[in-house]
This record gives structure tokens, sequence and C-alpha cells, in this order.
């Protein structure tokens, strides 16, 4: 039986909360809080909150205002959870549940929000504009939304693995292939409702304590390089991959090779003229504002 969208964000992640913050995601949770500035009074809905780090943030930013972060992952929350003796947040909430079924958490009936933050997770999405819709509803008139998909060169041998999946009819328990492009972003976050969207290139990578500005990409056609990769490296990148629990539908017996094959031509077809595929240490930022 095929799982579930939460089902495998709970798989993703549960495992994932001990360490998470040994990563970037700490700089850029405060990234995307300087960026939708929440103010003093204001109310936040964090979604797929993980283990605090937007939460706690703007809690610090909106005082007597309030957050609310919900997740579906028992291990992100447990880690969320173990940082308030260190932050001591009166204004922090936060709530085990699915982010594409907000209607049926109690608490959140009736309530609306200056600001939605949705960090590193829109991507996990097969259809993210209507999981968008969803989310809107729950904006007061004039509110802001932030959130993030990677930029389709980033962390190339996930998206293949995608292509892989695809072509095979095996999982993929993300669904980056839907942003190619940023105004691909645009695009639904206009369908949703949002207006005056603007989307940014921004890197993701980078020194703990470094600068929002110096993370902002001038224009799409300047991203940051990270890394390269040469054609012959399919091999090994496909094997360290599919060594992952996330890809394991593409190791198993019946079609690891097949699976191997397609991911060397995929990986080939992503090489430039120069015969390298390249990293790109991107994402595409987006901000929108209800009516």
């Amino acid at each position: 039986m095929a799982s579930t969208q939460a089902e495998d964000a709970q798989r993703l992640y549960d495992c994932r909360g001990a360490k998470y913050d040994d990563s970037f995601h700490p700089r850029f949770a405060r990234h995307m809080v300087e960026l939708i500035q929440p103010q003093a009074g204001e109310h936040v809905l964090d979604l797929a909150c993980g283990t605090g780090l937007v939460s706690y943030r703007a809690s610090t930013a909106v005082g007597s205002g309030s957050v609310t972060g919900v997740d579906i992952s028992r291990g992100m929350l447990a880690e969320a959870e173990t940082k308030r003796s260190m932050h001591r947040p009166p204004n922090v909430t936060f709530h085990r549940h699915s982010i594409t079924e907000l209607d049926s958490l109690a608490a959140l009936r009736g309530r609306q929000f200056d600001v939605i933050t949705c960090c590193s997770a829109l991507v996990l999405f097969p259809y993210p504009g209507d999981v968008l819709k969803q989310w809107v509803p729950y904006l007061k008139s004039g509110g802001r939304l932030i959130v993030d998909v990677t930029h389709p060169q980033n962390l190339t041998a996930g998206i293949i693995c995608e292509k892989v999946g695809n072509i095979l009819s095996r999982p993929v328990p993300w669904s980056r292939l839907n942003f190619t492009k940023p105004e691909d972003l645009q695009t639904i976050m206009e369908a949703a409702g949002l207006q005056r969207v603007k989307v940014i290139l921004m890197s993701q990578l980078g020194e703990a304590n470094g600068r929002l500005e110096d993370c902002i990409r001038p224009s799409f056609s300047q991203p940051k390089i990270h890394q390269e990769h040469e054609i012959a490296d399919a091999d090994s990148i496909f094997e360290k991959m599919v060594a992952t629990e996330p890809l394991k539908h593409l190791a198993s017996p019946d079609i690891r090779e097949k699976a191997r094959g397609v991911f060397q031509d995929e990986w080939r077809k992503a090489a430039n003229e120069a015969g390298k595929v390249l990293e790109i240490d991107g994402v595409f930022m987006g901000i929108g504002y209800k009516k």
C-alpha cells in the first residue's frame, strides 16, 4: 500500500531531529525571519516548524504576540521542545499535525495570522499549489506569507533521483520538479490568492553568522556555484544516494540496476558543454501578501 505524504515526511524527519540544527538550517531560518520581519504584537503561523528554528526567532520579534508551530514529525517537535528552557518563550505553542490538513486542527479554528512561514518544506508536496491555497485563508487581510523552494541545480543528485523515480514509477519523498524556474513559485503563489509576490535567489550555505545581504544573489542569472562534478561521478553518487532511507525504493534488487542506468543517463543530460554537472548553492524565496 502506498504511503501518504505525511507518513513520508515522518520517516524522512523523525530520525533527523537530533542533528537537524548541525547544518545551514539555523542561519537559513534566521534569514527567513529577517526577510519577513515579524513585528511586535503580531501573530505568526510557522508551518513545518521542525525544531523551532523559525518559531523561536519569530517569538522574540513579536513579543506580546504569538507563534503557533505545526509539524508532523515527532522527532523534530521533540527537539523543538528541548529548547524551551533556553528560550523561555511564553508565546510559542507547538502542535503535531499535518500541514496539509489544517482545517482539522482545533487550535487554528477561527484564527488568522499576520505572518505565515514555511521553511524548507514546500518541495515535499506533489501539489504545492493546492497546499498554498489551504494556507492562505489563515492569513489576515494584508498579512504576508514566506516560503522557499530549492534551485533545480541545488543538490542535483536529488532532483535526478526524482526523475528516476518518475520514470520507473517508484516513490521519492519530494517533488522538486514542480520548480524548475523562479516563475514557477511566483505562479502558484499568485494562483493561491497572494499579491505583490516577489521571488529572490538566495544562497543557502555559508558561515553560521553570515549576513542576509551577503546571501541574496544580484539576479537569477548569477547563482553561486557550490561544486562541480564529472560525468564519470554518476555511479558513485548514485550508490551514495540510494543508500539513504528516502531513496530505498530505488535500491531494491528488482529495480536497482535499471535505476542506475536511468540515473547515469539523466546525470549525463545535466552536464554543461564542458562536461561538468554543477551544484548551485541557492533557493528561490517567495514573499506574497493577502489582499
